[in-house]
């Protein structure tokens, strides 16, 4: 390395170890479980619901102790991968390697959104 490319005279970091990096790339790929888990969560709830009495598609709408004993399992079952991959991000980060951060930040605002449109609807009355 010439004098030049370093000017503060600073050795180069070394690069994060082998298995940091395979836990950041495990911390991306984790994202790529939100469709599996959005099906469950449709299945999870739904079927809980269905199980208390309140099928989808009926007549009268349901209290709100069945929707929320419904919704709540199901919020936890989408947010699966975010947990998953925040696990996968704190590894790579124990080895020295800060990047899995931004993928556990996207899956948790994949589902945090996901929640918030879910009050929505119901505060809304859809």
């Amino acid at each position: 390395m010439r004098h030049d490319d370093n000017p503060a005279g600073k050795a180069a970091a070394a690069p994060p170890p082998r298995e940091a990096r395979a836990w950041v790339a495990r911390a991306w790929w984790c994202l790529a479980g939100f469709p599996a888990s959005f099906l469950a969560a449709f299945g999870v709830g739904e079927g809980l619901a269905a199980a208390m009495g309140h099928p989808p598609g009926g007549d009268a709408e349901a209290p709100l102790g069945v929707m929320m004993a419904s919704t709540i399992p199901a919020l936890v079952v989408f947010a699966a991968p975010a947990f998953a991959s925040w696990w996968c991000a704190r590894r790579a980060a124990a080895g020295g390697d800060g990047r899995g951060r931004p993928p556990a930040l996207i899956a948790t605002a994949v589902a945090v959104g996901f929640a918030a449109l879910n009050a929505a609807a119901y505060v809304a009355g859809g």
